[in-house]
């Protein structure tokens, strides 16, 4: 991940570090990285994905805000792809793009392009719905005068990105770049409990709207329910992974190569 965002073609960055009470000497590849640009914040004990962004969130100085997991990292043009864009597009309060999906072995088995429209404006109205943000949490860049207008849940260990990115986008305009500028290490990373607290997490969410939106926050708590229940089903099965390859659709031949 460090490597990824030490080698952006855009250098103008600071990179917040947050250690969420790990036990494996990050402070170690921090040295090594040499980079000043790089802040290390080691928590003394885990205290969950919410707080830890929350920290970060706080902590930056920037005027554009992007995350960035241990586990993924960035292609090299990224931070520049989206920096232009903002500048150019003034309005514009949130920018994804989209994911490369890796297995556990690094190989690419899958592209994941959420809300991107080649035949839509790139500045898209606030999403008004109460559902999944239309566009990938992870890749996303924002404003940080926006963003720190809102805050991270610190009781929200799964889908912490999606319950503040939902709130974010309900006031303000949002685009997409469609292209994978960020990798996702899906299939090493997501398993079947994590998927079934993450969809408990959702549920929390949604139940929060009850007042603005009575009858489809209920909604979306079955549907939740339901996807729970799939979800189980196919891991029973022994078709977890094939579950989890649904989401996202096969790469190209030009994008395995770059």
């Amino acid at each position: 991940a460090l490597a990824s965002l030490i080698g952006q073609t855009y250098e103008d960055w600071e990179c917040v570090l947050v250690d969420d009470g790990s036990t494996d000497s990050p402070e170690e590849i921090v040295a090594a990285a040499s980079d000043r640009r790089i802040r290390f914040i080691r928590l003394p004990k885990n205290r969950g994905r919410g707080v830890a962004r929350q920290m970060t969130l706080d902590r930056a100085q920037g005027e554009l805000i992007a995350m960035l997991d241990a586990d993924d990292w960035y292609y090299p043009e990224k931070l520049a792809r989206q920096v232009e864009v903002m500048l150019c597009h003034p309005d514009l309060a949130v920018l994804s793009t989209g994911m490369a999906i890796l297995d556990r072995d690094g190989e690419l088995v899958g592209v994941r392009l959420l809300g991107a429209d080649p035949t839509a404006s790139l500045v898209r109205a606030p999403w008004t719905k109460l559902a999944a943000p239309p566009l990938c949490s992870a890749p996303s860049m924002i404003r940080a005068a926006v963003a720190k207008q809102h805050q991270f849940r610190p009781d929200f260990n799964e889908a912490e990105d999606v319950d503040f990115l939902l709130r974010v986008l309900q006031r303000c305009r949002w685009g997409v770049l469609g292209e994978a500028l960020y990798t996702y290490r899906e299939h090493a990373s997501v398993s079947p409990d994590k998927v079934r607290a993450n969809l408990v997490t959702l549920r929390r969410m949604f139940l929060g709207y009850r007042g603005q939106f009575p009858v489809t926050s209920r909604v979306n708590v079955l549907k939740s329910v339901a996807k729970s229940a799939a979800y189980r089903i196919l891991a029973s099965a022994g078709l977890w992974h094939w579950a989890i390859a649904r989401r996202s659709r096969k790469p190209t031949a030009t994008e395995r190569t770059s």
